[in-house]
Formats: C-alpha cells, structure tokens, sequence
C-alpha cells in the first residue's frame, strides 16, 4: 500500500481564502500536482507549511518496523497531525491502533474507521463522561482505552455509560507523576476496585502512564524519576494481573517520541513476565520530527541507547516557507510569517535554505541567517548570514515542536522530493 493514501475520500476544494492558493484560484485537491507549484518559485501565496511526502513515509517505515522488531505496539497519538485518514492508514501499515486526547478527536478518528483507540486522558467528571459515552455509543464496534486516574472518574464514566445503554469502554489505571495519574499504589487499587465493581460496564484492560510528563520540571535526574515511575507502574499491573481471570490480555501503555527507548528497556520486562500483556508505544510526534525539540531528543536517544539507529533515520517532515518582506535597517530582515504559523513553544524556527527567483542560493549554506524573534505576522531575521538576504528572497524553515505547528494549519501541502506540490491534507483540530 501506500502509505500516504489517508485524504478525505471525497476531493475537496481550495480557494484564495486558504493560504497557499493563489488569489482567484479555485482547484480541487485532486488536480494540484498538475499546477506545478512550489512554494520557492513564486508561484503560491507565503507563508505555506509543506509536508515531504516521502520523509513521512520513511519515517512510519522505519517506526513500524522498529516496533515489529522490537516486539511492542504501537497506537500513534493523533493529537499530532490530527489527520484521521493518517492514523487510519498507519492502522492498516501495522500500527495497533491510535490515540486521542479529547472527545473531539476521538470522534475524528472513530468516523475514520480508526477501530481500536486509547483515549490518553482522564476523561473528568459528569461533563466529560457524559460526552464521551455518548461518542462511544455512536460506535459501539470500537475499543476505546480510556485513562482512569482516580475512583471519581471510574464511577462517572461507569454512570455515563449506563445512561447510554449498550456502551462500553475499558478502563486503563494510570499511575504517574508530573501531570495525570495515581500517584501511589494504594490509589492505584483503589482504581482497579471501582473498575472492577461496574461489573464489565469498564472492562479492566491495563496499566497506562506518561513518563515525559514525569521528567519535565521535576528538578531531579530524570533516571530517578523514571526508576521510581516504572516501578510504580510494574505494581499497578501486577495488581491488574490479579483482578483478572487467569490469561485474560492486558496491555502497558507509555512512551511518548523523547523516551520509548527507556520505556521498552523498563516495561518490555514487566510486561514479558507479567503476561499475557503487550506493550503499547504511543509516539506521534516522531513520524513528523522537527529541526528543533524532536531533533534533540532522537539524537540524544541515538547517543545514550542502542536504539541509535532509529534515532539517526527519523528525518524531519515539515518546512515553512515565507518570503523575506523588508530590510530596513543593516543586519535586520523581516520576514512575513509569525506566531499565527508557526510554534515558538520549544524554539523559534531555524533557516535551512534561501531561495532567489527559485534557485536555492549556495554562497550563504556556510552562514545562514536565524530567526531572533516572532511576532504575530513577522519574524526578525538577523546573525552574520542576514547581510546577504535581500527583499523578495524565499526563506525555507525549520520548525520545532511538530504538534504546535499543525495545529496552525487547515490544509498542509504534500511536496515531492523538489518541493512541487502533489496533494492538500486537511487537518481536523476542531
């Protein structure tokens, strides 16, 4: 198959009001390639946010495969891209299944045909049950693993689900620290209890955590963090394991794009002797990559693990493009794309290449310019290498953070190895 056959089934049109069409332009998706557009030769309104179409294929290969060889799952979060059909044709490449954050998303994806999902948060109280049970009524073929981080949630989603008759879920315990999850043993049998006591409305299904949250601001080592994490995590199954009949399959689930490496050396474990239980990555962020943030993480997984060689074939996916717009002043250019296009959360974008009446310019390659800050149109270009951009020059970037930068974009363009355009994906964030 190929892999990036995940659009909407029906075409779709776009119009000047989506950037990249040009004004009074009116095309269907389906006849771009025919444009011959790029987004260095002038030919399309800037800034457009592109996605290599071939480096997004590599990448899921190379993930895939990963996981194939290294016996875990894989349930990508959606969050990401939040492009249904992708999470459904990564379903059908071999992918376990797929993961959501909010009600929203899990009915993006269920209309995909998206059939097993986690749902990789606790759903909150009667508000949040309430909605979420009635998604899953909507779809009562689909598994839904829905985080369950204390007692209150378990008995407002058991009630919810009574209220919506035949509608099931199954319920993952979450243990962690930093964000979400018990925080303790005890809490976590008493979650597993309530589970247990809606007599299968919730199906006990597992064990679910989130170590990057655990990591972040902690102050401390993040090995000393992640050692008392999975430990938590080991007791919370084995609890699970003892609730449940003899050979029932649960599952573990972990492991955002910064730390599978050390959530597979940690949890493959427990789950092989714990079993019958499988491992569930989640990492999303990872088929898209960055030049920042992601890029960061994979070097450092390459470095300290001997998972280097995933780490060194992940490339980054996504490009902005924006048109330098003025150079007022010696050692400043401005460029015209801003917050409103691209994340500053974890880093301002990076220049990779310029282009001049659509011929990449060499003689800058060994100085290029960076981005000093972002405003909400504008960028300010400056560093040694800003001396050679003139008005006009088209500026390709680098973004970091994957997850902040599509949630900017409607449509992102798929791009053929030169940068032409081939097709428009539409993104789905509500």
């Amino acid at each position: 198959m190929k892999l990036l056959d995940f659009n909407e089934a029906a075409d779709f049109e776009l119009d000047g009001s989506v950037r990249g069409v040009p004004p009074g332009v009116v095309i269907s998706n389906g006849k771009l390639s025919a444009m011959n557009w790029s987004p260095h030769d002038g030919s399309m309104t800037l800034p457009v946010l592109t996605l290599d179409e071939e480096a997004l294929l590599s990448n899921a290969t190379n993930f895939l495969q990963f996981a194939e060889n290294e016996k875990v799952l894989l349930a990508p979060h959606a969050k990401t891209p939040m492009m249904p059909g992708l999470a459904a044709s990564l379903v059908t490449a071999g992918a376990w299944g797929a993961t959501v954050a909010n009600v929203q998303q899990l009915s993006a994806l269920m209309a995909a045909g998206v059939k097993r999902i986690i749902y990789g948060s606790p759903p909150g109280g009667m508000t949040g049950c309430t909605h979420l049970a009635a998604a899953l009524a909507l779809f009562p073929d689909v598994d839904a693993y829905v985080f369950l981080d204390s007692v209150e949630t378990v008995r407002a989603l058991h009630q919810a689900l009574r209220k919506r008759g035949g509608a099931r879920a199954f319920g993952l315990i979450e243990v962690g620290f930093g964000r979400t999850g018990a925080r303790d043993i005890g809490t976590a049998m008493a979650i597993r209890d309530a589970i247990i006591a809606t007599n299968g409305a919730i199906r006990l299904a597992g064990v679910a955590t989130y170590e990057a949250g655990a990591a972040a601001g902690s102050g401390v080592d993040y090995q000393i963090i992640f050692r008392q994490l999975f430990r938590l995590v080991a007791d919370a199954h084995r609890s699970a394991r003892e609730a449940v009949p003899l050979g029932e399959h649960l599952i573990i689930t972990a492991g955002g794009s910064s730390y599978f490496d050390d959530v597979i050396d940690a949890l493959r474990p427990v789950a092989e002797t714990q079993g019958p239980t499988s491992l569930v990555l989640r990492s999303g962020a990872i088929f898209f990559s960055d030049d920042g943030m992601q890029q960061r993480a994979l070097a450092a997984i390459a470095a300290r693990s001997r998972y280097g060689s995933i780490g060194n074939a992940i490339r980054p996916v996504l490009s902005l493009w924006a048109e330098v717009v003025s150079r007022p002043e010696d050692g400043l250019a401005i460029a015209g794309f801003g917050r409103r296009d691209a994340p500053t959360d974890q880093g301002v974008p990076v220049v990779r290449r310029i282009y001049r009446d659509g011929v990449k310019v060499t003689s800058v390659d060994d100085q290029l310019p960076v981005v000093a800050k972002v405003n909400d149109q504008h960028a300010f270009i400056s560093g040694p290498g800003v001396e050679g951009l003139l008005v006009g020059d088209i500026l390709q970037l680098g973004i970091s953070h994957p997850c902040t930068a599509l949630q900017c974009w409607n449509v992102v363009y798929g791009t053929d190895d030169q940068y032409r355009v081939q097709s428009a994906f539409k993104t789905h964030f509500g």
